[in-house]
């Protein structure tokens, strides 16, 4: 038996088909990913409307084309969504504009290596002591001045003096005390000692008979002891307990030494000044000879002695 299918039946069969595929179409496919959910839920929404398909019949005297096998027309319209016809991608996502991340600058500062500054140059003022020549050992040149300002002397060109402690009896009342009791040791230029000077000390004499021949002399001018002037005095002194005994001295004496002949005492250099004792001795040869003490008393080193001895002065 034959099947023979009416042309309505096919006519409803293909428009059945239609429908379905029309339905496909506008079914969104996997949704894409979107920053922004406004439109995925958009693309998420079922169509609000599908337009019926047109439908293009065919009356029954056009069964005959179908039994011919003629193709049969239907026109399909695309799918509206929201009166908008749908597009593949519904959901657009907006481009995102780039905000400008303010990136806080950072100044780097080089740190450069700073050269050192240089020293303030302070001037140095050399001190110069109101006394010169006061300091223990320094050697002086020149004028000397002991410390308590009372005693002084001119020392000749080249020569020089170092300050020492002198011996002090505890029990005088000196009155510049132990630390003015001083001694000046006198060097020539080739460092020989020549001359010894005190001031401000303490002590006492002892002599013997003597007979004295006085060579040199000269009164000080300003160095008067508690006994009257003061003298530079070169003398030779004759023992006369042992004639073979003979002694030359050089310094300056009291008044009371400057005598000659048997009746003297043996000469020593010690005078009584108001701030203690005061002793000025040259070093020399105590055994010389006639002839050699003269001939000494000529030279440049007789000179210079003779010179100290007699610049010695006092100030009260």
């Amino acid at each position: 038996m034959k099947y023979h299918r009416s042309g309505y039946a096919k006519t409803a069969t293909l428009a059945s088909l239609a429908l379905g595929l029309t339905l496909t179409a506008c079914t969104p496919s996997t949704p894409q990913a979107s920053t922004f959910t406004q439109a995925a839920e958009a693309s998420a929404q079922p169509p609000t409307s599908v337009a019926e398909p047109t439908q293009v019949l065919p009356t029954p005297e056009s069964s005959s084309a179908e039994e011919t096998g003629a193709p049969i027309l239907l026109a399909v319209p695309s799918p509206t969504i929201g009166g908008t016809p749908a597009q593949e991608n519904a959901a657009t996502v907006p481009a995102i504009e780039p905000v400008p991340v303010p990136v806080p600058q950072t100044t780097s500062t080089a740190t450069l290596p700073t050269a050192p500054l240089a020293p303030e140059v302070v001037p140095v003022t050399p001190v110069v002591p109101s006394t010169p020549h006061t300091s223990l050992g320094y050697p002086v040149t020149g004028t000397y001045t002991f410390p308590d300002g009372h005693i002084s002397f001119d020392l000749p060109t080249g020569w020089s003096a170092k300050i020492e402690q002198d011996d002090y009896n505890e029990n005088a009342d000196n009155p510049g005390g132990k630390e003015n009791s001083l001694a000046a040791n006198i060097f020539d230029e080739t460092g020989g000692k020549v001359a010894h000077i005190t001031s401000g000390g303490t002590g006492g004499l002892v002599g013997g008979p003597v007979n004295r021949t006085i060579l040199d002399s000269q009164e000080l001018s300003a160095f008067d002891s508690r006994d009257g002037a003061s003298h530079f005095a070169f003398v030779k002194d004759d023992y006369p307990t042992n004639p073979l005994t003979v002694r030359y001295y050089m310094g300056v004496v009291a008044d009371f030494f400057m005598t000659e002949g048997p009746d003297s005492t043996s000469v020593n250099s010690f005078m009584i000044m108001p701030n203690g004792a005061a002793t000025a001795v040259a070093q020399i040869d105590a055994s010389m000879t006639p002839e050699t003490a003269e001939a000494w008393m000529k030279t440049d080193q007789y000179v210079k002695l003779r010179a100290l001895l007699t610049s010695l002065r006092y100030a009260a």
